[in-house]
């Protein structure tokens, strides 16, 4: 692989991230029954780290003279997730980290230069953080509770 397909890989991959189902949640307002209830933040929390690795993958690209790319809308699947409460999501937010991180990995293989997969593996660094995270929160008797 090239220059330019490693390029065109890390757009990919800053697209795919960037509209990922945790940017969408914390971009919406899940219903929790409690008003003082941690999670919503917390995971808002998670989305804006994995934005600020994404911010690093895109400065990467940016140095490297290469376009940084347009994001565009979330996926249409998303929009049947709104007006459902956090409990609903926070499964479905874990497995969907899970398949990133999948993804990233192979992406991250497909990689010729070397420091392209440490800028990668930044971001999946953060994600895997996240992920089990994602599954403390998932499975949280709070979050049975709530």
């Amino acid at each position: 692989m090239n220059a330019a397909q490693d390029a065109a890989l890390l757009e990919t991959v800053i697209r795919r991230e960037g509209r990922s189902l945790l940017q969408y949640v914390s971009e919406a307002h899940p219903w929790t029954r409690s008003a003082g209830d941690p999670t919503p933040e917390k995971v808002r929390t998670l989305a804006r780290e994995e934005r600020d690795a994404l911010a690093g993958l895109t400065k990467f690209l940016a140095r490297r003279r290469h376009l940084v790319p347009y994001l565009g809308a979330f996926p249409m699947a998303f929009t049947t997730l709104n007006f459902v409460s956090l409990d609903y999501l926070l499964p479905r937010l874990a497995e969907d980290s899970r398949r990133a991180i999948d993804a990233l990995q192979r992406d991250r293989a497909a990689l010729a230069d070397a420091e392209a997969r440490a800028e990668l593996d930044k971001l999946l660094e953060v994600k895997r953080r996240h992920h089990k995270a994602l599954e403390a929160l998932s499975t949280a008797p709070a979050a049975a509770a709530h």
